[in-house]
């Protein structure tokens, strides 16, 4: 019976030193809970509150009391006697005139240039502009040349675009062989931008002010003007199939958007 009692008491030792060894996770496979971060905590704790001791200053000694500073007096002097002093007779000046050669190199870049592209976004037209001049077709008659699948500007005839005066892009309609550029240039209506870069990949953007047909011998449209103005031109009109051409031309002119 002894024996029974100090076994169980034996093993009941052991199970209490297992319990204890567990929670202190020092028994394999054992877990330590950590306590929550206070910043997570939404109950915040409440800060002792501190009542603030008043400081005791030291008394001031006999000998630490400030002593009064002697002011000194100032004496009243005798003003100086005002002496009238001359002035300097002023060096003469030169005005320097700027040569030929100063005015060129103090001259701002020119805004203006060759058209190397155009688009029209209104009827989705994006094309590549070439420089084109006057030339003979085959009975040697002088005309405005044209490109195949390009468009043409004439920046050595007319204007620059940027520049004041008339800056005239032609191009096809309806070609077999030579393109249709200004296939849909019919539907652009007053108020539409036109977009024109320059060889310096400067943008210059226009807006529609009038849409017409003009006869093929009114060369009127491509005068010279005061202003700045972009002049596009197509054919229009009818085909005549025996001689070949249209009965008119389509002029689409344009000016300067302006900007806020």
């Amino acid at each position: 019976m002894s024996r029974l009692s100090t076994g169980l008491i034996g093993l009941g030792v052991l199970i209490a030193v297992f319990g204890v060894l567990w929670q202190l996770g020092v028994w394999p496979g054992s877990q330590i809970a950590l306590p929550r971060p206070v910043a997570l905590d939404n109950s915040p704790t409440l800060a002792p509150t501190v009542t603030p001791q008043p400081t005791v200053l030291p008394r001031a000694t006999a000998t630490q009391r400030a002593q009064p500073t002697a002011v000194p007096t100032l004496m009243p002097t005798e003003a100086p006697t005002a002496t009238a002093v001359p002035l300097p007779t002023p060096a003469p000046i030169h005005i320097v005139v700027a040569d030929a050669a100063d005015r060129a190199s103090q001259t701002p870049e020119p805004v203006a240039g060759y058209a190397v592209r155009l688009a029209i976004p209104s009827i989705n037209l994006d094309t590549e502009v070439v420089q084109g001049g006057i030339v003979k077709d085959q009975r040697g008659n002088a005309i405005w040349q044209t490109l195949p699948f390009v468009a043409v500007h004439y920046g050595d005839l007319t204007s620059l675009i940027g520049a004041q005066g008339n800056a005239v892009i032609s191009g096809h309609v309806v070609t077999i062989d030579e393109g249709n550029v200004f296939r849909f240039l019919y539907e652009v209506a007053a108020g539409d931008q036109v977009q024109v870069w320059d060889q310096r990949e400067r943008e210059h953007d226009y807006q529609v002010v009038g849409v017409k047909l003009v006869s093929p011998s009114d060369i009127s449209v491509m005068a010279p003007t005061e202003d700045q103005t972009l002049t596009l031109i197509t054919c229009g009109g009818t085909f005549d199939r025996v001689r070949r051409e249209f009965s008119a031309r389509l002029i689409v002119t344009a000016k300067p958007m302006l900007t806020d």
